[in-house]
């Protein structure tokens, strides 16, 4: 009876790690506009992020951390702690401020003088405070369509 038990068990306790898996929030940049603070060292950028949640339980979180890459290289970071939901297989967008450095937007300026219509992105990042689910890294890329003249 004993070597039929153990294996009933097994399989019982795994099946039960696997429904502990859920699919991760996927992060989209959906805008980005400059703001009025600008400095020398330093510009601001507002930022809007579409977050979508593809799985069947609602996601509630305390906030979010990123970086945004522009062609492969860094380009700014930015941070949140306002608490946001996102319903089960919903969507929603938040804004956030996003801090980039002189160096970072001079390069940037220098690709779009060429002639580029559209930047590859990729954010990497982590959402905070999900619940059971604890804190959920995120990565996603796309392509930043500019606007024509």
């Amino acid at each position: 009876m004993l070597k039929y038990l153990l294996p009933l068990l097994l399989a019982t306790l795994l099946s039960g790690c696997a429904g502990l898996s859920r699919p991760k929030p996927e992060v989209q940049l959906a805008d980005i506009q400059p703001t009025d603070k600008a400095t020398l060292f330093e510009q601001e950028f507002e930022v809007t992020l579409r977050i979508s949640n593809p799985d069947r339980q609602p996601l509630s979180a305390q906030g979010l951390r990123f970086s945004v890459s522009l062609d492969g290289d860094d380009f700014a970071r930015g941070a949140s702690s306002q608490p946001f939901s996102i319903p089960a297989l919903g969507n929603d967008t938040i804004k956030v401020l996003l801090h980039t450095s002189l160096s970072g937007w001079l390069k940037q300026l220098g690709k779009l003088a060429g002639g580029k219509t559209a930047l590859a992105y990729q954010i990497d990042g982590t959402v905070f405070g999900a619940g059971a689910l604890g804190d959920i890294p995120f990565r996603s890329k796309g392509d930043w369509q500019l606007p024509g003249p």
